[in-house]
């Protein structure tokens, strides 16, 4: 039987614990968020180049990343990397195990942004002098990612769910310490409640910040 009035003590009793694990996760999710959208506009640009080796090589990333489990890639990367000789915090394994997952949509999500753009923007721009690499970092990629930025904040918010994969490789992210409390308290369902809502405030905070932002934006240019 679930005891729901132990959840307030478990949570306020181990809330140093919570608090480790939260901040953790969000440290993920702001590393990953800010690498994996750059990571990911270089993939998305490398996809435009003349050279179809590069092009191909750049899909195929794409398709791997996403066609396969971010739990399995995390696991490739934080025990695979050593194994190679490459030593890490594991912290910042998990934040590249991270990053090359995100920038797989990110990509996706900037190359949608970039045609989205008018193509008769390019003309104008190379009427007027410019060379096709100024136009796309001058003129087409600035409105592409302003274009994309409520699905970029889409991505965080399942960033910060995806993390709690990781605590399988034994991070101390907020999942790992919901666990490891549990297993001490014995109260299981309980302790995965108190995490279940610290992510939903996390994920529900963030939404509503991004939505704002997204208003704001939308009225600065009708301005």
């Amino acid at each position: 039987m679930i005891k729901l009035y132990k959840i307030p003590e478990i949570f306020f009793k181990n809330i140093d614990s919570f608090a480790e694990g939260t901040l953790l996760t969000l440290e993920l999710a702001f590393y990953t968020v800010l690498l994996g959208t750059a990571l990911g506009i270089i993939v998305s640009l490398l996809r435009r180049v003349k050279f179809p080796p590069l092009r191909w090589l750049m899909a195929l990333y794409v398709e791997f990343i996403r066609g396969t489990p971010l739990l399995v890639q995390a696991l490739i990367v934080i025990y695979g990397l050593p194994s190679l000789g490459i030593k890490m915090d594991r912290k910042i394994l998990a934040i590249v195990a991270l990053v090359i997952n995100s920038s797989a949509y990110m990509s996706e999500i900037v190359r949608a942004g970039i045609q989205s753009i008018d193509h008769g923007q390019t003309e104008a721009a190379l009427s007027l002098g410019m060379t096709r690499k100024q136009n796309m970092l001058y003129i087409v990629l600035p409105q592409a990612v302003k274009t994309t930025l409520p699905a970029m904040g889409n991505e965080f918010v399942s960033i910060i769910k995806e993390s709690s994969l990781l605590y399988a490789a034994g991070l101390f992210e907020l999942t790992y310490q919901a666990t490891k409390l549990a297993a001490t308290n014995y109260y299981y369902i309980e302790t995965m409640i108190v995490a279940a809502l610290i992510y939903f405030v996390l994920t529900f905070t963030t939404s509503r910040l991004l939505g704002l932002l997204e208003r704001r934006m939308r009225r600065g240019e009708l301005q």
